[in-house]
């Protein structure tokens, strides 16, 4: 059963230029988480300068294998964003559209 992360994250300080934000967002963290083993990633712009990132794995064991990658992602990110994760859920996927 497929199994999902939803982080949770907010920008330390204004950024002059979002749209870099977003583009990089798309075009080097969905990639790399991706790369990861998920099968869909998700970023959510939440509110100014806050973001949510759903990442969905096809299964619990395809998440944990990648944990201490995810970290290392989450810590490059974080860095090159001036941003901090504020929170973090998980869990096994027990519905879903098509």
């Amino acid at each position: 059963m497929a199994y999902a992360t939803i982080s949770t994250w907010k920008l330390n300080e204004p950024l002059k230029d979002e749209d870099v934000l977003w583009r990089t967002m798309q075009d080097k963290y969905v990639p790399m988480s991706k790369a990861l083993g998920a099968g869909q990633v998700l970023v959510i712009n939440i509110a100014e300068g806050e973001s949510a990132i759903v990442s969905v794995y096809p299964d619990q064991a395809a998440r944990d294998a990648a944990e201490a990658k995810i970290a290392e992602l989450r810590k490059t990110a974080g860095s090159e964003f001036n941003a901090t994760m504020t929170g973090e859920m998980r869990g096994e996927v027990r519905a879903q559209s098509d």
